[in-house]
């Protein structure tokens, strides 16, 4: 083979492979008020400030009060739905004001979600606590001084969970398909912490957390997270999804044995996405974080780079 030759079909191999051009589902840039005019519902309210942003004019503030659940001003989820895809790509970058300690538990607060298409054909304003599947972009403060902040993804899907063959947490995975992708029903895959309680009825969830890097506060940062929806093959589901994040740049979270549905749901994508923080134990004290530059594409766009970032997985 002329050397030429060879050495382009080499390099040519090592860049990411892309199924199709990724298209934008939708963006919000927290520019102006009119946010329900461009597809926003649920809530009807962002407290956007002019005081910070990542680029434009104004950002997004959530604000708690030392002892409060939700983020001051909150009127309700908001929530955009878009078209269901089984590749995603959410692109925003976030400020946690100085002083941010988090929850000071072990979860929380929640941040993001991303509903798939089955809860949002039950109901468009589907509950975010039971759920067919929900995706969670969040970050988890340590406990106690110096409050490092950590990128994590978890899932949930409560309303899959079988109790019909025992007490959760138990291992189904040679017996039905019918069944949690998570912890009650289904051992967890590599790097994961697997969540199991009685709920309704079971509580099932499994959480992905960077201990290796923090997020300074008083800077904003650029994050980026991709999902793709496993196989099914031979009626089952396999682990083959991809879930992966980074933080200005660098791969903090990289996974691609990751299980989000089994033959019972094949065809489940990802339907709606909702801002809606929330600190179930209260804050600990009066803390503010923001976003800005939201973006949601139905898979990895080319962006301004020549490929995606090291480490990606597009197949």
């Amino acid at each position: 083979m002329n050397r030429t030759v060879f050495f382009i079909l080499a390099a040519c191999l090592l860049l990411p492979v892309f199924a199709h051009s990724a298209d934008l589902l939708f963006s919000e840039d927290f520019e102006d008020g009119n946010y329900l005019d461009r597809g926003w519902y649920d809530g009807t309210y962002f407290d956007l400030v002019d005081s910070e942003q990542a680029g434009g004019l104004q950002s997004a503030r959530f604000a708690f009060a030392e002892g409060a659940t939700t983020w001051t001003g909150s009127r309700g989820a908001m929530r955009r739905a878009f078209t269901a895809t089984d590749t995603l790509y959410v692109s925003f970058h976030i400020k946690f004001a100085p002083g941010w300690r988090g929850s000071q538990r072990a979860y929380h607060p929640h941040m993001i979600y991303i509903l798939s298409d089955l809860d949002h054909s039950a109901s468009a304003w589907s509950p975010l606590a039971n759920n067919y599947l929900d995706t969670y972009i969040e970050f988890l403060s340590d406990i106690g001084s110096p409050y490092a902040i950590r990128p994590l993804i978890a899932l949930q899907d409560e309303l899959n969970v079988n109790t019909s063959h025992g007490t959760p947490p138990n291992d189904l995975t040679a017996i039905t398909e019918n069944r949690s992708v998570n912890f009650c029903n289904t051992p967890v895959s590599g790097g994961a912490m697997g969540t199991c309680y009685a709920d309704f009825t079971y509580y099932s969830a499994n959480t992905w957390k960077d201990s290796s890097h923090a997020l300074s506060t008083g800077a904003w940062h650029h994050v980026e997270v991709y999902f793709r929806m496993n196989t099914i093959s031979g009626a089952k589901g396999r682990n083959d999804g991809i879930l992966q994040e980074w933080v200005d740049g660098t791969l903090v979270i990289d996974h691609g044995d990751v299980l989000y549905r089994t033959n019972q749901h094949p065809t489940l994508k990802w339907k709606q996405f909702v801002i809606a923080p929330y600190i179930g134990d209260k804050a600990p004290v009066d803390e503010t974080f923001y976003i800005d530059n939201l973006k949601v594409y139905d898979g990895f766009p080319a962006l301004s780079r020549p490929v995606a970032p090291a480490g990606v997985i597009v197949r």
